[in-house]
């Protein structure tokens, strides 16, 4: 249609529409939003970022730069957190 508008997706719409849980894909985009400032504040490229993981890709690390959360791992996010020496938390409360 043309002209027609289209409406922005909530993160809960956006999780339901790739068919991901909402709450999986939430902490994944904090901690990719976390490693992307964190080498933005410091100038760490993506070819650098990589070295630092075992078993990390510069191509992985881009889809990380652009926001891409669903190929990734909580575990492997946090392993590169890690080897930027963050340490994580994840709270839990009933719903």
């Amino acid at each position: 249609m043309k002209g027609a508008k289209l409406k922005p997706l909530s993160i809960e719409e956006l999780a339901a529409s790739w068919g991901i849980d909402y709450q999986v894909f939430k902490i994944k985009k904090e901690l990719v939003d976390t490693v992307r400032k964190h080498c933005a504040e410091n100038k760490i490229s993506q070819r650098k970022l990589a070295a630092l993981v075992p078993g990390l890709s510069q191509d992985r690390v881009s889809k990380i730069f652009s926001g891409q959360v669903g190929h990734m791992t909580i575990d492997k996010l946090i392993e590169i957190l890690s080897a930027l020496k963050y340490s994580v938390a994840i709270k839990t409360k009933a719903a």
